[in-house]
């Protein structure tokens, strides 16, 4: 401190700024642009956005321990909805994005709130047997109801993908009990409607895609995949990785090649070899390669709630064998109990809340049949079930992103979807199911 104290009196003296109250002045613009600096680069940091509320970390203790919750609200206009974006994972964060394109696609004009849960993102913790008693989705949940409730929110929308909508969907029912303020709506991307039997049950469906996808790969690749033998220096398990990776993301209609991520990455990897990437191909290197590299060992945050509450047990390593995709390691939920299994029938909806389902038909991580059970048991309320064709695990956010203003609009105004589509990429097939 002493530091920056001389160095900003020996500037200010350098432009003749004599008088100490000025020069007090000139260290505060300092220091306040030197944050506003540091905020640029560090999104937690942005006062601008960034809010805190104390959260216990045990709720269901009056005298518990309490942290600093950060989550973003991004004001845009306030009179105009505020959408409430829960990420999936488990544990991955929204304020510093780790999607592929924004969550849900929501509309530019429209404010948000992003969240990052307990010990992830701008609310890290260091891992320890300690914070693992912490992480249940009963918590994150209570976390993020403080949030909005610090704020007073009103007018909004819950928004949830993947592992979201599980949370969306206890934070609906938790917002009831509490009577504060309903959401306009819940929309639901990617949905889970109850715990997987095991991991076999929820890997069959990456297989089962995988096994689809390899029948339309061009014979070289085919042959590649079967045998090993290319130019390429990667591995089995990254290959697998890239593979996992891609197929989740699926069709998605303005993609390069085909509609299809994985089939445009390939074509990429070939003209890679080949040493004849044009200056139009070059940007989309990083993210191929940061895709092609080994799964990771995940974290608590991930291994306590898809341990205790999704799957039972995990096993994050991934290869090929003979052209087919295989799970490999060890179980990562060893001594971790399955203890409060996921069913969206124990948190009916409020018959207010209306919720919209935008599912992949190739989705091979929350599958058709896990979604179209959340729809079939949310007895309650008013429900409209969107399956987009040929999308995988980002309808919404990728397949239907270029038309999205206007779906988001028609929920807002609680509209029944259809006209909506027209705008939608003409390869985007819709169907619905409505339930009253």
């Amino acid at each position: 401190m002493e530091f920056v104290f001389s160095r900003v009196f020996k500037t200010a003296n350098t432009f003749g700024i004599e008088d100490p109250m000025n020069k007090v002045f000139a260290f505060i613009s300092v220091c306040f642009f030197a944050v506003l600096s540091l905020a640029q680069q560090n999104p937690c940091l942005d006062i601008k956005t960034i809010r805190t509320v104390k959260v216990p970390w045990d709720p269901t203790k009056p005298k518990s321990a309490t942290f600093d919750y950060r989550f973003k609200y991004e004001l845009v206009n306030p009179l105009s909805p505020t959408v409430v974006i829960l990420p999936g994972g488990p544990g991955q964060t929204s304020i510093v994005p780790t999607a592929q394109w924004p969550l849900g696609a929501v509309p530019a004009n429209y404010n948000k709130i992003y969240i990052d849960p307990r010990s992830q993102g701008c609310n890290y913790a260091i891992e320890s047997s300690v914070l693992a008693q912490y992480l249940k989705t009963e918590y994150v949940v209570n976390d993020i109801y403080l949030a909005l409730k610090s704020i007073d929110l009103k007018n909004y929308i819950i928004y949830g993908a993947s592992y979201g909508t599980i949370v969306a969907t206890q934070l609906a029912k938790k917002i009831e009990t509490e009577k504060f303020e309903l959401p306009m709506a819940l929309v639901l991307e990617g949905a889970v409607g109850k715990k997987f039997d095991n991991f076999d049950s929820y890997f069959y469906f990456f297989q089962y895609e995988w096994d689809n996808t390899f029948k339309q790969l061009p014979p070289r690749w085919k042959t590649y995949f079967q045998t090993g033998k290319n130019e390429s220096a990667f591995s089995k398990s990254q290959w697998a990785s890239l593979i996992s990776s891609d197929m989740i993301i699926g069709d998605v209609p303005e993609a390069p090649v085909n509609g299809n991520y994985l089939f445009f990455h390939l074509r990429l990897l070939e003209l890679y070899f080949a040493k004849k990437i044009t200056p139009k191909e070059q940007p989309y290197l990083p993210v191929l390669f940061s895709k092609l590299k080994d799964t990771q060992f995940p974290n608590l945050f991930f291994r306590m709630i898809g341990c205790g509450e999704i799957w039972g047990d995990w096993y994050y390593g991934r290869s090929l064998e003979n052209g087919r995709i295989v799970r490999t390691g060890k179980n990562v939920c060893e001594g971790i109990e399955y203890t409060n299994p996921y069913d969206a029938a124990k948190f009916q909806v409020s018959k207010n809340i209306p919720i919209y389902y935008f599912q992949g038909t190739n989705d091979p991580a929350t599958p058709l049949n896990t979604a179209l059970y959340h729809f079939a048991v949310q007895q309650k309320t008013n429900r409209q079930f969107f399956t987009v064709s040929n999308a995988a695990h980002a309808p919404l956010s990728g397949s239907l992103r270029k038309c999205a203003d206007g779906i988001w609009d028609s929920i807002y105004a609680q509209r029944t979807l259809g006209r909506e589509f027209a705008s939608c990429p003409r390869q985007t097939v819709i169907t619905s199911k409505k339930a009253n």
